[in-house]
């Protein structure tokens, strides 16, 4: 009975992996959980004024890096808070930043951003953080 019981719940485990491996695109695959990317700039919760600038510079940390190595990276930005996405860009592996044109910012409008990077080996995506920043473009 107890080895049964032990099967079973053995066999449930492996199911809800597998399930979550399948559903999210990161977790199980491979054994390893591809780590998130480290944000650098806009700072989460930030004022970005963008007087005199010709774009905004978005910035991550190459490290940590997945067990694969990184395939490449993926960054999105969002007008407001994850529903309107502006831009997707699929990066190359040696990319760890981003010009966006000031053109695409509206004053007093708040931008959410975040970025996966991808395993080279289990080609599961990060999971992520999302930073948000408000845009000012005071006049000099």
């Amino acid at each position: 009975m107890r080895i049964a019981l032990a099967v079973i719940l053995c066999a449930l485990c492996v199911s809800i992996a597998a399930e979550c491996d399948a559903g999210f695109g990161h977790g199980f695959g491979g054994g390893f959980i591809t780590p998130r990317v480290a944000y650098i700039q806009p700072k989460n919760q930030s004022i970005v004024d963008l007087a005199g600038k010709d774009s905004i510079r978005f910035a991550w940390n190459k490290v940590p890096m997945p067990a694969g190595g990184v395939e490449c990276y993926r960054f999105k930005l969002y007008k407001g808070y994850e529903y309107n996405i502006l831009i997707t860009k699929k990066l190359d592996r040696g990319i760890f930043e981003i010009d966006i044109p000031a053109s695409v910012f509206e004053n007093g409008g708040v931008y959410t951003w975040k970025v996966q990077q991808r395993d080279s080996n289990s080609m599961n995506w990060s999971p992520y953080d999302k930073w948000s920043f408000t845009v000012v473009k005071k006049s000099p």
